[in-house]
Formats: structure tokens, sequence, C-alpha cells
């Protein structure tokens, strides 16, 4: 395995008004062989308007290397699918940056006559706060135990069953084909996100069924959904051109 902190010499867009996307670390397994074999891409997101963002995802629209190949593996772009990810700060033995976050991309394995690679296609953003509108807010105990009957909810075909909390489980089942519901989080009465000991989920396409532990959660939990919208969805243009294979 080889690694290679990457400095920006190379076309970068930039996104948003405010958030910009460069290189960060490369991981470059290339073997002749079937197995194990993989190239790995970090991207750093900074800006100001990443901070109150709930989650993230990759669009990859086409990702080559100087001799023309293909590099999009469906299987090692993740199972996650449509859904939205956590922000997470850089990890690495250079401090990270304050406001920085990280991603990354999965790509097949490049001939070993490859040196370098071109990315196209954007990074999505679910930004409530583009879009106040797009967050349903309701009191866990009001609704435990019973489908959401909510009209926002209901306008995009999707369907939410809160459970009642077990001690520390607050789980949900959920129903969504049209994939408008991005994130459901448990939080305080004043909708401050819980602390969570990890997160759990059941069941394929578009049905699924979500448990969360939360230890010392408060009296009063509210749960929080927020939707995709049109304006919730920010897309940050993602354009690396001539990036430096290790």
């Amino acid at each position: 395995m080889r690694m290679l902190p990457l400095i920006a010499l190379f076309s970068i867009s930039q996104a948003h008004a405010e958030i910009t996307v460069s290189p960060g670390t490369i991981t470059d397994t290339r073997t002749d062989g079937k197995f194990f074999a993989s190239l790995e891409v970090k991207l750093i997101l900074s800006g100001p308007e990443l901070a109150n963002a709930k989650g993230m995802r990759v669009r990859l629209a086409t990702a080559t290397d100087n001799t023309g190949k293909n590099l999009i593996d469906k299987e090692k772009l993740g199972f996650l699918g449509d859904s939205f990810r956590p922000l997470e700060e850089p990890f690495g033995p250079e401090p990270a940056k304050k406001g920085d976050f990280e991603t990354e991309v999965k790509l097949a394995n490049p001939p070993r006559a490859a040196t370098s690679i071109n990315l196209t296609g954007s990074i999505e953003l679910l930004s409530p706060d583009a879009d106040p509108s797009s967050v349903i807010t309701l009191d866990v105990a009001e609704v435990a135990g019973k489908a959401i009957d909510n009209p926002a909810l209901k306008a995009t075909g999707a369907e939410i069953t809160i459970n009642k909390p077990k001690g520390e489980e607050f789980s949900y089942k959920i129903k969504d084909t049209g994939n408008k519901v991005a994130v459901v989080e448990f939080c305080t009465a004043e909708g401050k996100p819980l602390k969570t000991n990890g997160t759990s989920s059941m069941g394929f396409g578009s049905t699924k069924s979500c448990s969360v532990s939360i230890p010392n959660a408060p009296d009063k939990v509210t749960v929080k959904i927020h939707l995709l919208t049109e304006k919730s969805l920010v897309k940050v243009p993602l354009k690396i051109t001539g990036l430096k294979l290790p």
C-alpha cells in the first residue's frame, strides 16, 4: 500500500459561493490480482456553510485515468446508495483545519500504466438552513407507536412510525420509495441533537427499521425528520483533473 498526501496543483472547481473542494490523501493498492485492489481518494470540504449541514453524499459522473479506463465501480462506491453520511472531520497525522470535513470515493483498480486520474460530478449537502420548511419536528412521546400524520411527510409519499423507546433504544420504521427522507435524528426538547452510542438498520430497498442507542436521554425527546427538497439540497460541483497517482 502506498499513501501520498496531495497538494492542490491541479484544477479544482469551486463549488458553492462559500464551499470549496480539494483533494486529500490518496491510497493506491494497485495489484494484478482480483482481490484487495482499489483506489481511495479523500476529498476535503471547506467553508462556513458546512457547520450546519446534516449530511453529505458523493455523486460521481465520471472517473477515468490517463489511459482512458473507467474507474467507476458501483460496488466499491459503497452500500449506502442514496443515503447521506454524517460530516466527519479529516483524520490523519496532520491536524485538521477547523471547519474542514472529509469524505472519500472508492474506485476501481487502475492499470499499472496509469499515472493520473480525473474526477467529475458533485458533492451533495443536506442544508436545513437553506429550507427551514424541510424539517419536521415532533415530540417522540406524542407520536410513538403510530404512523406519523404530517402533511409535509405525506406529500413525499414516505411513511414513518416512531417506536416507543425501550431504555436507551430509540427506533423507527420507514418506507420511503421516493428517497425523500434524508435524515432522521433524535434531539433534546430545544432541538439539539443527542449524542448516540451507535446506530443500526435492517431491511432492503425503500423499507427498513432503524435503531439508535442514546445513553442518559432526557425525559423529553424530539425527533427531527429532514426532507430532501430542492432548496435543502446544496450541490457542490466536483472537478479534479490530472490528480497524480502514487
